[in-house]
């Protein structure tokens, strides 16, 4: 069987929209996906990144696999699953792209909706490194204490809410992904 790209993904944004639905409901939280079946489900689209007002595409930066927000249209939690092998190079182009996102939108049935970045904003980036690639494994640590020192613009996402959860292998990532997002939110 070939596996689709993205799969796993929508897999996971499925997996969080009902475990909101079923464990927490009450507060009011609604989780938007891409990479699902948007004919089935309405919170399938895909999800912006952008600087200003208005999303176009001249000023899109960004396109994230996951986000929550609440009734305030305040966005809580942005999430980038690779499920490729994960590389500097996309590890850093996730960031920065989100981190100078100052507003997400998401087309649902022909309407465009916005969310605003707050201080509170969390991003994750999920991915995986093998353990055999050590080297890589410490490049990340590396990478991941320059990032510490960069600050962004007032009106994004603040450096000391980007977290990352590696995995030595996808699953393991996602599984890792999944307690660290109920530890967020909940």
């Amino acid at each position: 069987m070939v596996k689709k790209a993205g799969e796993k993904t929508g897999q996971f944004g499925l997996w969080l929209t009902e475990y909101i639905h079923e464990n927490h409901s009450n507060q009011g939280y609604q989780v938007y996906y891409d990479h699902g079946d948007s004919r089935l489900h309405d919170n399938v689209a895909v999800i912006k990144g952008f600087l200003g007002d208005t999303v176009t595409s001249k000023n899109k930066l960004a396109e994230v696999d996951v986000m929550v927000v609440n009734q305030n249209h305040e966005v809580l939690l942005l999430i980038e699953i690779e499920e490729s092998l994960l590389s500097p190079k996309t590890l850093f182009g996730d960031v920065f792209a989100s981190i100078f996102s100052n507003k997400f939108a998401v087309n649902v049935s022909g309407r465009q909706t916005y969310f605003s970045v707050t201080k509170q904003t969390k991003l994750l980036v999920a991915g995986y490194v093998p353990r055999k690639t050590r080297k890589k494994s410490n490049l990340m640590v590396d990478i991941r204490s320059r990032l510490e020192d960069f600050s962004g613009p007032d009106d994004s996402i603040s450096m000391d809410q980007v977290d990352f959860v590696i995995g030595e292998d996808l699953e393991n990532c996602l599984v890792c992904l999944q307690r660290k997002v109920i530890d967020i939110l909940f």
